[in-house]
């Protein structure tokens, strides 16, 4: 795809930090010798521009619809650390073990406020060949870590897209799945899945004459428009979407990597047997969450949504229908006459007309322009229109702390000089893969394989 018509995430930060010995402030001891404490400061903003294709908006042709506007956030985030480290090296250690603790907190000003403790313990054991400069060792690491809001400011509160979930940012949340974390699975791929339930709201709706370009109304039919007057997720013209699905995910993480390495060639090639166990869920309960698009012109924009369910032309193999505001109309409403052909309502002598009237008319002469009898035509409800989704965060699949990922295997590492990081050749065996499956009527595709050949470079720990 040509970069002209992508959206630009751009990210400006600057960050302080300060780290010394524990022996600096206490009596030199074996703990305080080889414990650390620092602190740091981060101040960071983020912003999305529009595709460069929006300069001329009057270029129709290229022009992208704008649906949600991200503010620029501002984050103002505060560290607090503490390592104690015995490992012999900080690469590839035989001996050792490290536990670090993190504590962020971002509120200090700007717009997000969280909050993320975060645990590591990693140890290593040389199990054979000792007293040799490559033993085979054994070695671990876990991890616990949680996120969450303590307040949401009103940028954040008003940022109307999924950027944000419960007042933390989604980049911020926990995903599993990768050579570093779970090396069986695909890149975030886990995580909690929040199902999202779209409504549209229309305004300015017209009845026209044309279902595409500007609208041309038909002045003696705009008492029915009402008809397209769409209210979105309440209200006493509801127009749902088809449910979709979308990764969350979660708030808190545990994770656990294990691994048997073995030296075949000095510290130049080598294998190592491992098994990755982990799960990103929610400990906290979450509210459902809501947000809008902008209101654009109906035409283009319905068309991005695609297709919508309807039962009206099931006579001739038609289950669906393209997602226009006719088509919510006369989908929501099975006695009024629509068109097939046209996707259209159809009138009458200045009124809409029922099914049933039209039926009726149909066995006289049928008109070949529009397919329909003598006398009738077809009609279009066009105005402006919004998405509301709705992202039933309590109702998240996969949610739970039980909702794990394993991953077994063995991968050979050839280390590469000067950049001092493995290549590596990874053969991985996922015993609990979620096969593709229907839940609650929808199709779910994991594309999670039991048998997974990749390669990567650098460490998982």
């Amino acid at each position: 795809m040509n970069e002209e018509y992508l959206f630009t995430r751009s990210s400006y930060a600057g960050s302080l930090f300060l780290i010394a010995r524990l022996s600096e402030f206490y009596r030199k001891r074996r703990f305080t010798q080889f414990s650390r404490i620092g602190a740091s400061y981060q101040l960071s903003l983020s912003s999305v521009k529009d595709p460069q294709a929006n300069a001329d908006p009057a270029n129709t042709t290229s022009f992208i619809p704008v649906v949600y506007k991200q503010p620029n956030i501002l984050t103002s985030r505060g560290t607090l650390t503490f390592s104690y480290d015995t490992r012999n090296a900080s690469v590839d250690p035989t001996s050792g073990r490290e536990l670090s603790a993190a504590v962020a907190v971002a509120g200090l000003g700007g717009d997000v406020r969280t909050y993320q403790p975060t645990l590591s313990y990693t140890q290593f054991f040389p199990m054979r060949r000792k007293k040799s400069a490559h033993p085979e060792v054994f070695g671990f690491r876990i991890i616990a870590g949680t996120v969450g809001s303590f307040a949401t400011s009103s940028k954040v509160r008003n940022a109307q897209s999924l950027a944000f979930v419960g007042g933390v940012p989604i980049f911020e949340r926990f995903f599993l799945g990768d050579e570093f974390t779970i090396r069986g699975y695909n890149v975030r791929s886990i995580s909690p899945i929040a199902p999202v339930d779209t409504f549209i709201t229309s305004q300015n709706v017209v009845v026209a004459e044309n279902n595409s370009g500007p609208p041309i109304p038909i002045p003696a039919l705009q008492n029915a428009a009402s008809l397209g007057l769409f209210t979105g997720s309440s209200g006493n013209n509801v127009a749902a979407l088809p449910r979709s699905f979308t990764s969350v995910g979660g708030d808190t993480q545990l994770l656990g990597n294990f691994e048997y390495r073995i030296p075949i060639i000095g510290d130049t090639v080598g294998l190592a047997a491992f098994a990755d166990i982990g799960t990103a869920f929610n400990l906290r309960s979450k509210s459902d969450q809501s947000f809008s698009s902008a209101f654009l012109t109906d035409q283009p924009f319905l068309q991005t949504v695609g297709f919508i369910p309807c039962t009206r032309f099931a006579s001739i193999g038609v289950n669906q229908v393209p997602a226009t505001l006719s088509s919510l109309a006369f989908c929501n409403n099975p006695n009024l006459a629509a068109q097939p052909g046209f996707q259209s309502l159809v009138a009458r002598d200045n009124r809409i007309v029922t099914q049933d009237e039209l039926n009726n008319a149909s066995s006289g002469q049928i008109n070949p322009l529009t397919g329909l009898p003598f006398g009738f035509q077809p009609v279009f409800l066009r105005g402006e229109a919004q998405t509301n989704s709705v992202v039933r965060l309590s109702q998240s699949l996969f949610a739970g702390i039980g909702d794990y990922r394993s991953s077994l295997g063995m991968e050979v590492r050839v280390q590469v000089p000067v950049i001092n990081v493995p290549f590596r050749l990874i053969f991985a065996y996922n015993p609990n893969a979620r096969p593709n499956q229907f839940i609650d009527g929808f199709p779910f595709f994991f594309n999670e394989k039991k048998k997974v050949i990749r390669f990567s470079v650098g460490r998982t720990f």
